[in-house]
């Protein structure tokens, strides 16, 4: 009779597992990356970026990225979505010297804007487009392109990543492994819900800012924030904003770069009990090397008073085409992270558009 008792273990222990989120990752291959977000949606990416180099080609600008982008779990779908900073069409595609050759109903072709995407979710117009890419040198998309050194590596380790090696659902290294053997996808984590933030009373703004100097005063000084012209001072985000009844954020501007500030948040008590102490923002760790998982530093920070939503916005250069985007909401005791979104090499069709490292779904009302 024991053993009757043995599915319902195994499914509990499923949920169990379904509901822990992953830790998000991201790799480069070459010309490609491939990131993993905290529900194990995964996208690889390849575009002409700063380390590509073409043998020559002189009229590639790297205005074109190719992504294959696929969700978790057995049924977790993928789609390929080629996209450029111009028009094109089926005919201006070619693989080496080679036309790639596509089932155009299996494909759909958009331009908006003098952006082109071509996209499709169906597996076997995905299969025959990866038999035609996987062992060439260059996808042309008329005199532009995306390299494709890196492509089967980065898809490799999307199917590792997601469970899928050596079984029916891989991308790259197929096998006889069901798609039941593929793990669940994890839940997403809800988020804290919206609430405005009213602005505090000068006075008290005021206050706390100084309270804030005085019992900080080490760290501002370890970061050089006290040394700031009137001119940079004025363009950086400095501030104390409503957080709860109870609690307040500070925010110190610290740098000025060519095109973006950075400042230093700070959680302090607005009941006059403690000293302000720097806020903890949490962020995925993605190497080793990695020192800002819960620092209180922020480039190009915002808040949005109508949501209470605290944001950066770190470009990598000007042209936005890399860096890394992220937003906090605030739970009574700390800030959570509620979306995250990093490119470490800079290129790619539109600016902004880097992959997607966290998300998370509005948290259900009570």
């Amino acid at each position: 009779m024991r053993y009757l008792y043995l599915p319902i273990l195994l499914a509990f222990l499923s949920v169990i597992k379904t509901a822990q989120a992953a830790a998000p990752s991201y790799d480069s291959y070459k010309a490609w990356l491939v990131s993993c977000d905290n529900t194990l949606t995964c996208e690889a990416k390849g575009f002409l970026n700063d380390e590509s180099t073409i043998a020559g080609n002189t009229q590639i600008n790297g205005r074109v990225d190719l992504r294959f982008i696929r969700n978790a779990g057995p049924d977790g779908r993928t789609e390929a979505r080629l996209s450029a900073g111009f028009p094109f069409g089926l005919t201006d595609l070619k693989v080496d010297a080679k036309p790639l050759v596509l089932t155009p109903s299996a494909w759909q072709l958009k331009t908006q804007d003098g952006n082109t995407v071509l996209s499709t979710r169906q597996p076997a117009a995905i299969a025959a487009l990866l038999t035609q890419l996987r062992d060439g040198t260059m996808l042309h998309v008329r005199d532009d392109g995306v390299p494709l050194s890196g492509l089967k590596a980065a898809l490799l380790r999307m199917d590792d990543k997601q469970g899928r090696i050596d079984g029916v659902t891989a991308l790259i290294r197929q096998g006889p492994k069901p798609a039941s053997t593929v793990p669940p996808a994890p839940l997403t984590p809800s988020i804290p819900p919206a609430h405005a933030t009213p602005s505090l009373p000068l006075n008290e703004q005021t206050h706390l800012l100084e309270l804030t100097r005085t019992t900080q005063a080490a760290l501002i000084k370890k970061y050089d924030c006290e040394n700031l012209s009137k001119e940079q001072d004025d363009l950086l985000l400095t501030g104390a904003y409503t957080l709860d009844h109870n609690h307040a954020l500070v925010l110190i501007g610290c740098a000025m770069g060519a095109y973006q500030g950075t400042s230093l948040a700070f959680v302090v008590s607005r009941t006059g009990k403690g000293q302000a102490r720097p806020a903890s923002l949490p962020r995925p760790v993605l190497s080793k090397e990695d020192s800002r998982q819960n620092d209180n530093t922020l480039t190009g920070p915002d808040l949005d008073k109508a949501t209470g939503t605290l944001t950066e916005f770190a470009k990598g250069r000007g042209l936005s085409d890399c860096g890394t985007s992220s937003s906090w909401r605030w739970d009574g005791h700390g800030f959570a992270l509620t979306a995250m979104t990093f490119q470490s090499a800079c290129g790619g069709s539109l600016p902004s558009d880097w992959p997607t490292l966290y998300r998370s779904t509005k948290q259900k009302a009570p």
